[in-house]
């Protein structure tokens, strides 16, 4: 199983991990391995945390004593990929990051699409030269129909998600996408699974928009 979370607003990194451990508690397969997560300090600089096997558990056990978490689950922008054990280094390449947004996604968002460039980082520079999350997810994708990846772009005010055509003839796959109706918070998730479970992305994302509109701590 292979999930992209992401999410703006306040606690967004809180929110982002209260979906990742309702995925990890209901999810079948190869979920509780490597990760990526990535929030955006009070600096406005990203900060990452990483491990390649032990998901949300390692991340935990290195970081929950460190002064650091408190402001990574209070920011307001962040985004986690996470899958099976011992990813290919570094595993930065599935997740980019950069001051204005954040691309993760699900199957192969690191893969290269027609123009040589990972399509997520095409995403990525999309977002960076102002174009809106949901058509930098789109445009990337429509031009890279047949790769093995879905995306999932977020900025500090806005989010957009997207499945290739590949993707999409999957049966196994899983989508979210909460937007509260004032624009303060958002959340996307993508998902596939070789044993999928029903419901599994709506209940992780109704976990990840109690904390974004201030429900649950």
């Amino acid at each position: 199983m292979t999930i992209g979370i992401a999410a703006f607003g306040v606690e967004a990194g809180r929110a982002v991990w209260a979906a990742w451990a309702e995925a990890e508690r209901l999810g079948k397969g190869d979920l509780h391995g490597f990760a990526v997560f990535y929030a955006l300090a009070p600096d406005g600089e990203p900060v990452g945390l990483e491990c390649q096997r032990g998901g949300l558990e390692t991340i935990r056990a290195q970081w929950s004593t460190r002064p650091d978490l408190a402001w990574m689950m209070a920011s307001p922008l962040a985004a986690v990929i996470t899958s099976g054990p011992d990813r290919p280094e570094p595993l930065t390449q599935f997740l980019v990051v950069s001051r204005r947004g954040f691309v993760t996604g699900h199957r192969l968002p690191n893969i290269a699409g027609a123009s040589d460039v990972p399509v997520n980082r095409e995403a990525l520079s999309l977002i960076e030269r102002g174009v809106h999350p949901d058509e930098a997810v789109r445009m990337v994708l429509q031009a890279n129909p047949r790769v093995d990846a879905g995306l999932i772009a977020v900025t500090p005010h806005a989010i957009g998600l997207e499945d290739s055509e590949r993707v999409r003839e999957r049966t196994d796959r899983g989508r979210a996408h909460v937007l509260a109706t004032d624009g303060r918070y958002g959340l996307a998730l993508l998902h596939n699974s070789i044993e999928p479970v029903e419901g599994l992305a709506e209940s992780a994302a109704r976990r990840a928009a109690a904390v974004l509109a201030g429900h649950e701590s």
